[in-house]
């Protein structure tokens, strides 16, 4: 798994979308999206684990009930740091409980280094994580970077986006608004049916002592 991680750090950079490397990249003339094109019918997200800040394992079934937007991302990827203090607006302004930003660090990424680059760039709102070893990455599909999925409450990919894109815009606020809403309306799920009480016929009936004598004899 070391090796797989690895070989990740270093193809990570060559798999960013395509676009300028350099840093000074903006939003304008990227063509990039407002909102999430969402699939037609929704799959089950990746259950792989990764980290948080803490070193601790998690899961998205973590986050069990809340709209999120899971963004991939590595430092050695111009746009996707160009897209993290958009994500950081956007979940100072919309994170609560029922939606959260997870922005996840894959590539050879450290909890250290991705402190230092939140000091560099401001970022006060989002909680870090890391996909040390890309788990979570490779289950999701993930073939370039910045790469971001959009999971609902009951952890369904509804959508994905590769590459940039406008995060904290009206647009996709709206958008996320609505999700949150069609999660709100849903029916509550039924509750697990219980084991059936035992029937009257399957209590056993006590044993007969008529000529039992043991109990004369000590």
């Amino acid at each position: 798994m070391r090796r797989i991680s690895t070989f990740l750090f270093f193809v990570f950079p060559f798999l960013c979308l395509s676009g300028p490397a350099a840093a000074e990249v903006r939003m304008k003339g990227l063509n990039a999206p407002d909102s999430f094109r969402l699939y037609d019918f929704s799959k089950p997200a990746p259950t792989a684990t990764f980290k948080n800040g803490r070193g601790k394992p998690v899961s998205l079934k973590d986050f069990k009930g809340k709209v999120l937007i899971v963004n991939v991302w590595a430092s050695n990827c111009p746009r996707c740091v160009i897209e993290l203090p958009m994500l950081d607006r956007l979940q100072k302004d919309m994170g609560g409980l029922k939606f959260q930003v997870v922005a996840l660090a894959s590539g050879g990424e450290t909890a250290a280094s991705v402190r230092r680059l939140w000091g560099e760039k401001g970022i006060s709102r989002l909680e870090p994580f890391i996909d040390d070893d890309a788990s979570f990455s490779m289950a999701a599909g993930v073939l370039g970077l910045p790469t971001t999925l959009l999971i609902d409450g009951e952890g369904n990919e509804l959508g994905r986006i590769r590459g940039m894109a406008e995060w904290d815009g009206p647009t996709l606020k709206a958008q996320i608004r609505d999700i949150i809403r069609r999660e709100k309306a849903k029916p509550p799920a039924a509750p697990e049916p219980s084991a059936p009480a035992s029937a009257e016929s399957d209590v056993p009936p006590p044993p007969d002592r008529t000529n039992d004598f043991s109990g004369w004899f000590k």
